[in-house]
C-alpha cells in the first residue's frame, strides 16, 4: 500500500480542529477535573482544560481513499510545525473554529489556551500533565472549555478522547508499496478489517478468520498476506456491486409493480360505473308496463285494439 506525504495546500490554512472519538494519533485527552487527583494547582475546582496530542510527526495514517485507493499519509516535522502556525494565524484573524466529531456545524465556547512541541518527552511539561505515550516532535495542543454541553455530555463522559485537525492537503507519494513485518501487517489488516465492516456491515464473527495472520515458522520463508487481503477486498467490492445491481433491478420492478397497480384500479373503477350503468339500465326495463293480453283486455279496450290493426 502506498505511503503519501501530506502538505498543507498552497494558500490556505488550518482553521478548524475538532474533538473526536477515536483521532488518528492515538493518545488520550488529558483532563483537569476535581474528581480527578492531579497536580496541586488544579486542585479542588474544575479548570475545564483538556490537552491532546494533535499532530505527530512521521505516524502513517490510514485512509480509505487517497487518489480513488486507500492508502497511508504521514507529516513530517517541518509540515507539523507549519500547520501549527497555520492554525494560530486563522485564530488571530478570527477565522478558527471548533467542532465535534468533524461536524459541519461549529462550537462555542471553546478556545486555544496553550500549544507547543514536545523536544525532549522525559523534560516535557506533558509529564507534570501526565499525559501518556507522548514522543518527541509531538504538537500538544491545550483547549479552555467553557462550553457546559460539550463539558458535561461530551468530555466528562468520555464521548471523546482526542483532537483532530481539519485541512485541505496535498499529497506527495514518497514510497510505492509498504515492506512490513507480521506484526505490522497484522494492524494494517485491523484497520482494513474496521472500514470493510462498516461498508458492508459484517459482524465480528464474519471478520474473524480475516484478523488472523498466521506465525511464520523460522525455517520457512516469510508469508506476505497481501495478495490473500487484496483478493478479499475485490471479492468484497464484487459483491457489493452485485448487490448495487440486485437493489436497482428490484427497484424497476417495484416500479413496474406499481405501474400495474395503477392500471388495474382504472380497469376496476371502469367496471364499477360499467356494472353501475348496466344495474339501472335493468331495472329500467323491469319496471315498464308489461301489455295486456286480449282476453285480459276491457271492451272499450278491445275495441281500440282491433281499430289499430285495421
Amino acid at each position: 500500500m502506498k505511503v503519501y506525504k501530506a502538505k498543507l495546500k498552497a494558500g490556505t490554512d488550518v482553521n478548524c480542529f475538532s474533538i473526536v472519538l477515536g483521532a488518528a494519533v492515538e493518545t488520550k485527552l488529558s483532563k483537569f477535573a476535581e474528581e480527578v487527583n492531579k497536580p496541586v494547582f488544579f486542585a479542588n475546582q474544575e479548570k475545564r482544560i483538556i490537552y491532546s496530542v494533535a499532530m505527530r510527526p512521521n505516524k502513517q495514517i490510514f485512509r480509505k481513499d487517497i487518489n480513488g485507493e486507500p492508502a497511508y499519509i504521514t507529516f513530517d516535522a517541518e509540515e507539523v510545525e507549519k500547520m501549527q502556525q497555520s492554525y494560530f494565524k486563522s485564530n488571530n484573524q478570527g477565522l478558527a473554529k471548533m467542532s465535534l466529531n468533524h461536524s459541519d456545524e461549529s462550537i462555542t465556547g471553546v478556545y486555544p489556551i496553550e500549544s507547543w512541541i514536545v523536544l525532549n518527552p522525559e523534560l516535557d511539561k506533558s509529564k507534570t500533565l501526565m499525559m501518556e505515550d507522548v514522543q518527541a516532535g509531538d504538537l500538544i495542543l491545550g483547549f479552555k472549555i467553557d462550553n457546559d454541553e460539550v463539558w458535561q455530555n461530551f468530555i466528562k463522559t468520555g464521548e471523546v478522547d482526542g483532537i483532530s485537525l481539519e485541512a485541505f492537503l496535498d499529497y506527495e507519494i514518497i514510497n510505492p508499496e509498504i515492506n512490513m513485518n507480521v506484526e505490522e501487517k497484522k494492524s494494517f489488516i485491523a484497520e482494513v478489517i474496521e472500514v470493510a465492516k462498516s461498508l458492508f456491515m459484517m459482524n465480528d464473527k464474519e471478520m474473524q478468520d480475516m484478523a488472523e495472520v498466521p506465525e511464520v515458522p523460522a525455517t520457512d520463508p516469510p508469508v506476505d498476506p497481501m495478495v490473500e487481503l487484496q483478493t478479499m477486498y475485490d471479492a468484497a467490492m464484487a459483491e457489493n456491486a452485485d448487490l448495487k445491481e440486485k437493489l436497482a433491478t428490484m427497484q424497476a420492478k417495484d416500479v413496474e409493480d406499481a405501474t400495474t397497480l395503477e392500471t388495474m384500479k382504472s380497469q376496476k373503477v371502469k367496471a364499477e360505473n360499467d356494472l353501475a350503468v348496466f344495474k339501472a339500465e335493468k331495472l329500467a326495463i323491469v319496471n315498464l308496463p308489461k301489455e295486456k293480453q286480449f282476453a285480459e283486455m276491457t271492451s272499450l279496450e278491445k275495441y281500440r285494439e282491433s281499430k289499430k290493426n285495421q
